[in-house]
């Protein structure tokens, strides 16, 4: 079953790899957000929720974008502080690996929606434990500055983080860069 997962994936960005650099608008992605990270746990606990901040930074190196509609394909590294102190508790914090897909649809030439999915490997801070996740992310990005070799948007994500013990919630505020590597409209 690995072997056929592997081969799907491997053949998936074969053929996306492509079509980017046919059409020249083929493009690059970095972006930096800052969210609260809110820790709903799964099991009955003295404390209902978590309060932490959420650092993500993400890096695309598959982008595609069509006249109205873009997608990356984008690695991102994620880092989540201890939680506020509840009495003498403090939930662990942790850093994630992970990959994701990003798609995004104009509905105007400076506002458009975003939609992402992903799964992490996640390390704890103090203790050597990992444990994986998934996450989804929507939301809101403006167009703020243009030229043709570069967007900069600002984005809005809302997130859903699943972990095995606790969903978490997330609401930020980043950056989002887009480079293009050929002149758009040239072949």
């Amino acid at each position: 079953m690995k072997g056929k997962r592997l081969y799907l994936i491997v053949l998936l960005i074969l053929v996306t790899a492509g079509l980017p650099a046919a059409s020249g608008e083929q493009y690059y992605a970095a972006s930096s957000s800052l969210s609260y990270y809110l820790g709903i746990p799964h099991f009955e606990d003295e404390i209902p929720a978590r309060s932490s901040l959420a650092v993500s930074t993400t890096v695309g190196f598959l982008g595609y974008q069509g006249s109205n509609w873009e997608t990356v394909l984008q690695a991102h590294i994620y880092s989540v502080s201890d939680s506020l102190p509840f009495g003498n508790y403090r939930a662990r914090g942790f850093n994630s690996l992970g990959l994701s897909i990003l798609a995004s649809w104009s509905l105007s030439d400076r506002f458009s929606l975003f939609i992402q999915g992903g799964s992490e490997v996640n390390f704890y801070k103090q203790i050597e434990e990992v444990f994986a996740s998934f996450s989804f992310k929507l939301g809101p990005q403006f167009l703020i500055a243009e030229e043709p070799t570069y967007q900069m948007h600002l984005i809005v994500p809302l997130s859903v983080h699943l972990r095995k013990e606790i969903t978490a919630l997330q609401a930020g505020i980043g950056i989002r860069y887009l480079l293009f590597p050929f002149k758009r409209g040239d072949t």
